[in-house]
């Protein structure tokens, strides 16, 4: 199966996984360390703390609010 998803996706043969490919395989599928920049911003959980705060500084708010599982499993 997953074979077959690499295939649709990079439009090459791939291999399934195995004890020789494996540390190659997962080291590919793992974010780097600049797609988990996000994690360096000093998110704010609450809203109300997060304005003042955004108030005395002068800076923007990104509010980002949703209704449902985060992955769409509703």
């Amino acid at each position: 199966m997953l074979a077959a998803i690499a295939t649709l996706l990079f439009g090459t043969q791939a291999q399934e996984p195995n004890e020789r490919n494996f540390r190659e395989l997962l080291k590919f599928i793992q974010p780097s360390a600049q797609e988990q920049s996000y994690k360096d911003i000093g998110w704010r959980i609450e809203f109300w703390p997060a304005v003042q705060e955004a108030k005395r500084l002068g800076r923007p708010i990104l509010f980002w609010t949703m209704n449902g599982h985060p992955l769409g499993c509703t």
